[in-house]
């Protein structure tokens, strides 16, 4: 992973350890799954993952919603990223955020523990949450906050993302906004393929012969279709070889007019 000399790494240590209390505190986590993302700044790495409850030892309060639990170590020293396992609980220490009392700064991990309270969160997390629609079956994937299935696009099949806040499983403007995409898919459809095609920046990845858009629709196959919480709504494209192997993304607004385009991959 490279470093980004540009950034004075004692500095960026500095900067993140005063926007926590000084104050550590033993507490139990229920984290939600492994540590992912990894931020380089400097020579230290910005590691992290999302936590679903806890509970401050020696207190009977149970904070049961979104929080985070965060580490800037240096690869190759004393101190190295810590592992944890998908719903598993943990005893850390750990500083609050001066801020965001639900952000918490890693000390020290102490390794595995069990709490009743937690392990209860945990049995009904891993229950099966999912919704019926006219359209097909949606199943909530917590780790991600989405519901994920299928629905008929024209004439073919195409996966569907609806994404929730985390830790809701409400998903009642996300379904709604679907209703409205489906009702009035080959208006879209025909919106999604002249925007792309009118688009000066993809005309660069394409030759004359494409441009005259011949089987334009099947070289780019089946979208795959997010909807943000907010009613925000995306098709994903596979742009294939003519684009680079990127992905084309289309982002469409409350009217079903589109409003941008960009690669992504």
């Amino acid at each position: 992973m490279p470093v980004n000399k540009s950034i004075n790494s004692e500095d960026a240590l500095a900067r993140f350890e005063a926007s926590f209390r000084p104050e550590v505190k033993e507490k139990l986590f229920l984290v939600k799954k492994e540590m992912g993302y990894a931020v380089n700044q400097g020579r230290y790495r910005l590691n992290g993952t999302r936590c679903i409850a806890w509970v401050e030892c020696g207190s009977d309060e149970l904070h049961n919603g979104a929080g985070g639990i965060r580490i800037m170590y240096r690869p190759g020293l004393f101190t190295h990223k810590p592992e944890f396992s998908r719903l598993g609980i943990y005893r850390i220490r750990v500083r609050e955020n001066k801020d965001n009392p639900s952000d918490h700064m890693i000390v020290k991990v102490l390794g595995k523990a069990d709490d009743p309270r937690l392990a209860a969160i945990r049995e009904e997390y891993q229950k099966p949450v999912t919704v019926e629609t006219e359209w097909g079956t949606f199943e909530l994937n917590r780790d991600y906050d989405e519901y994920q299935g299928k629905i008929q696009f024209l004439s073919q099949e195409i996966s569907v993302s609806l994404n929730v806040n985390e830790g809701s499983t409400d998903a009642g403007i996300q379904l709604q906004r679907m209703k409205e995409i489906c009702s009035d898919q080959e208006k879209i459809n025909a919106r999604l393929m002249k925007y792309i095609a009118e688009d000066e920046t993809l005309q660069d990845w394409l030759d004359e012969a494409e441009a005259e858009r011949e089987g334009f629709e099947q070289r780019l196959g089946a979208p795959f279709l997010v909807i943000e919480a907010d009613g925000e709504a995306a098709f994903w494209f596979d742009g294939g070889e003519p684009f680079g192997g990127h992905s084309i993304i289309v982002s469409i607004d409350r009217s079903n007019t589109c409003t941008s385009i960009d690669l992504a991959g």
